[in-house]
């Protein structure tokens, strides 16, 4: 999973406001808001930085274990490809 690389679907919509994001999927008629978190991972899913990359980032702006933020970034990524608000587009490389 460190190696899959996470992009925001072209086929929706999103806003960032005051830290937060403002996802809409017109084809699922669906409109989410993600938190500080989710809306940092939001904007580093690039369709260029890998999982490991994007924790990498993470683990230096928050306060946080590279294993918590790992964890928290594959969790997130897989349910915002479940709900067709990103894809994975392919892999990079693995945390060194």
């Amino acid at each position: 999973m460190e190696k899959k690389i996470p992009m925001r679907s072209p086929s929706t919509a999103s806003q960032i406001i005051d830290e937060e994001a403002v996802v809409i999927v017109p084809s699922e008629q669906m409109v989410n808001i993600l938190n500080h978190l989710g809306c940092r991972i939001w904007d580093l899913a690039d369709g260029k930085r890998s999982v490991a990359e994007i924790t990498e980032i993470l683990t230096q702006e928050f306060d946080v274990s590279y294993e918590t933020a790992f964890k928290d970034a594959v969790e997130f990524t897989g349910d915002l490809v479940e709900k067709k608000m990103m894809e994975f587009v392919g892999e990079g490389k693995e945390k060194e």
